[in-house]
């Protein structure tokens, strides 16, 4: 049988969530820590796959991770199980039990990352990226976010430059708000290239300070100019906010829960 696991986590406290080695030590990575805690539950080592592979630092507020169980699993009693088990900054908040061949990562519909600025100083907003030192123009940006939707190629955004067709991803989604002094921003995608999210923050970020104009984004991002290398914000004000899946890969028993799939 399988199971869907949602989650959050603080990401300030691992290596992002795939399971890596150094050279010196076993750096703890969230699938590692989940592994660990479901293979003393179940007394069996098992295999987890998540919905995204989010880098160092990176937090989620709604995350999924798929696993295979012989045992029929009673959902609350493993959920308070594993939370026992789990450190402070990682939160099962619920299991549902999925179709055999239903994947976390492969079968999701979009995800949903959000940006956090931090436009003053502020006692709470320690996880945030603090950026108060520059004003933001933030109607070129408007401007900007209007070319990126309507953009096919995300690879001047991406870390690592793959043949075409494995940079192709479907912008749905990409905005701004200020709550709190706060400053969100929001992007949901069908896909996102590594460190794309955070590249495409940091270009315009560039261009609402001034450091770029609109002429050279847009050569840019038609591949014929290069900006500085790219820049790239810090892990730690990115959150990956919502993961969605279709309706059909979940068990009827499981559709009517607090997770509603699309």
């Amino acid at each position: 049988m399988r199971y869907f696991l949602e989650l959050s986590y603080n990401g300030k406290y691992f290596s992002g969530w795939q399971i890596q080695k150094s050279k010196h030590k076993k750096q703890i990575s969230i699938q590692d820590t989940l592994a660990k805690c479901i293979a003393l539950i179940l007394r069996k080592n098992i295999s987890i796959l998540g919905a995204s592979r989010t880098d160092t630092g990176v937090n989620a507020i709604q995350m999924f991770a798929h696993f295979d169980s012989v045992k029929v699993l009673k959902t609350k009693k493993f959920v308070n199980k594993i939370n026992i088990l789990l450190p402070n900054y990682i939160v099962i908040r619920n299991i549902l039990q999925v179709k055999t061949n239903a994947s976390a990562r492969y079968d999701v519909i979009s995800r949903h990352y959000q940006y956090r600025i931090n436009l003053c100083r502020g006692p709470f907003s320690y996880n945030y990226l603090k950026f108060p030192f520059r004003k933001i123009n933030y109607g070129i940006m408007n401007k900007a976010g209007f070319i990126l939707k309507n953009l096919d190629d995300f690879s001047p955004f991406g870390k690592k430059i793959s043949p075409n067709s494995l940079n192709l991803c479907k912008l749905y989604y990409f905005t701004w708000s200020i709550r709190n002094r706060v400053l969100y921003i929001d992007l949901i995608a069908n896909r996102f290239l590594r460190n794309m999210v955070r590249r495409i923050i940091g270009t315009f970020l560039y261009l609402g300070i001034g450091k770029i104009n609109m002429l050279e984004f847009c050569s840019f991002i038609n591949k014929q100019k290069k900006i500085l290398s790219c820049p790239s914000v810090p892990a730690k004000g990115l959150y990956l906010v919502r993961v969605r899946y279709p309706k059909s890969i979940f068990l009827e028993s499981c559709k009517r829960t607090l997770f509603k799939p699309v």
